[in-house]
């Protein structure tokens, strides 16, 4: 399957700003099934609030480091300190020599690149769901942070996600 580029794939329009909260609107299915391309999305802006990102997170950030400033949605995999590799003998990815239990990416290949490194202090390591499509941390290894984003970019983290 042809993987299209990160920015159709990855940019978010904004919508409504609520206190403490944005309105997105997924224009790529970097994130299917679990986000479909014109789904809406409620996130908690992290701003100064203390954010500490946790596995599983679905965050909207920037990755200038990607040589791109506008939103991305991704799911956070490594958070810093963890080891992400890809993969185990049974195909999936794995963390801190762990496998992940990826029910979200709806049976695909859990990635089509093998990587292994720590995450950075500071730093995560980011995939979309839709593992053939999108064009995430594996595609960046070769920029600076090897494919990580920083903390310090996650705008916000989906909460909810809107019908109609």
């Amino acid at each position: 399957m042809k993987r299209t580029s990160l920015i159709l794939l990855a940019a978010l329009t904004s919508g409504c700003a609520l206190v403490g909260q944005q309105a997105y609107t997924v224009s790529s299915p970097a994130m299917e099934p679990t986000l479909k391309e014109g789904s809406h999305v409620i996130t908690r802006l992290t701003g100064d609030d203390g954010y500490v990102p946790k596995p599983a997170d679905i965050v909207v950030f920037t990755a200038p480091e990607w040589g791109k400033t506008a939103p991305h949605i991704f799911r956070v995999i490594g958070v810093p300190g963890s080891t992400v590799a890809c993969c185990d003998e049974r195909g999936r990815i794995t963390v801190d020599q762990r496998p992940l239990d990826e029910p979200y990416i709806g049976g695909a290949a859990a990635s089509y690149r093998t990587f292994s490194l720590t995450v950075p202090p500071g730093r995560l390591w980011v995939l979309g769901d839709n593992r053939d499509q999108a064009l995430d941390s594996r595609a960046h290894q070769g920029d600076p942070g090897v494919g990580t984003i920083a903390v310090k970019n996650v705008v916000g983290v989906v909460e909810v996600e809107k019908t109609g």
